[in-house]
């Protein structure tokens, strides 16, 4: 499951949570495929976010850790490079 702003939706997608106007009517219930012109009405009623089948995808690795190495370039302090070396090690586990 995925949370996706409404601008990102496309036809043939799967919601998978109801979505729910501000008073908490069900207006799309979970399961239903999304059309077109039920993408153009959710966006006319100010509904900008939905939860559909999916998994997030993760940015390319190399834009990732090339990122990591520019913010902790100016660090010297071995608490917050211990900080980094975590964070590469969790990244790694999950690039895998």
């Amino acid at each position: 499951m995925i949370k996706i702003h409404i601008d990102k939706a496309k036809a043939g997608m799967k919601v998978v949570k109801d979505i729910v106007n501000d008073a908490g009517m069900v207006i799309v219930p979970a399961g239903r495929e999304l059309t077109d012109s039920l993408i153009n009405k959710l966006s006319m009623i100010d509904i900008e976010y939905i939860y559909v089948e999916g998994e997030k995808e993760l940015p390319p690795k190399e834009e990732v850790f090339k990122e990591i190495e520019n913010r902790f370039k100016r660090i010297e302090d071995s608490n917050t490079l211990s900080i980094k070396m975590a964070l590469i090690k969790h990244l790694e586990e999950m690039y895998k």
